[in-house]
Formats: structure tokens, sequence, C-alpha cells
């Protein structure tokens, strides 16, 4: 009698406690955020198709950018606002691209979690003004089998806040 309620127990618990298999994406979380680089450039009027990058981020996710005058916390539709404004603002300036280049990135990943630093370079073709690099830190977590970022934060480099030795190649 012990032994049917123990198997009826472990029967009731095991499907509770047990994480069922899934299809895992078959890219790395530091290969999802490559692509995000290369999602967001464009040149020659071919814009970011926003529809193609929100997949890529959790609705809650969190961006938080450092620029010149200050920090900006975003939510995904807010950066998405913002992004198109500047690219009018480029576009308005004559401007016929906009680039992120991913120079080097460490990666980390355990279970359902993980962590990209990225150093990046940051351009507009044709300004006459060498690329900007940026480091951003972006954490992602693996929902139904699939890479979601949850967040970015970004700092810039400055005299007094050199590019880390891990991410200079």
């Amino acid at each position: 009698m012990k032994r049917i309620a123990t198997a009826a127990l472990s029967a009731l618990i095991t499907p509770l406690v047990c994480v069922p298999l899934q299809a895992q994406d078959s890219r790395s979380a530091e290969e999802v955020v490559r692509e995000v680089y290369d999602m967001v450039s464009w040149t020659d009027g071919n814009n970011p198709d926003w529809n193609d990058v929100r997949p890529v981020f959790m609705p809650e996710a969190v961006i938080v950018l450092r620029y010149p005058q200050g920090l900006t916390v975003f939510s995904l539709d807010g950066f998405f606002e913002d992004w198109v404004r500047f690219e009018k603002q480029l576009e308005t300036a004559g401007a016929k691209g906009f680039q992120e280049t991913v120079v080097s990135a460490e990666a980390s990943e355990f279970g359902d979690i993980a962590h990209v630093w990225v150093l990046y370079e940051s351009s507009i073709p044709d300004s006459g003004r060498g690329p900007r690099p940026g480091v951003d830190s972006w954490s992602l977590i693996r929902i139904d089998g699939e890479w979601r970022v949850a967040s970015v934060v970004n700092e810039l480099p400055r005299d007094d806040l050199p590019i880390p030795e891990s991410l200079r190649n």
C-alpha cells in the first residue's frame, strides 16, 4: 500500500516540478544581440522595420541610454518612438543612413538567462565624423525557447571612463 501511495504521489508531483523540454532557439544570446545591431542600422532610406525588431524584446523591456546631456529611461514603445524621431532628424539633415557595428562582445549564459556586454561603434555614413564608441549591457531571458531582451543599459566611454579591457580586441 505504501508503495502505491508513493507512486501516486510521485505521479502527481513530477509534472509540477519538472520543466518540460521545449524547442530551444538555435541562436546564442550573443547572436540575437548582434542581430539587433544589424536590424537598427540602415542606409539609403531603408529604415529599420520595427515590426521585425519588436519580437526580440519582452513587451516590458526597459532601455536606459546615456546621452551626452544625461540619462534617459525608456519603455520599449518609448525607445522605438525616440529612434524614429532620430531617424527623421537624420533624414532632414540629409543623412543617408546610420550604422551601429559590434566591435566586440562578451557573453555568458546560465540556463534561461544571459548577459551580453557589447562594445559598439555608431556612425553616420558620409557625415565626415568618425565612429563613436559605446558600451551596452544586455540582459536576456529565454521564453518559450526564444531569447528575449529584458533590458539594455548604455554607457558612453570618456577620458575618465575608458572602454573596459575585457571588451578591447
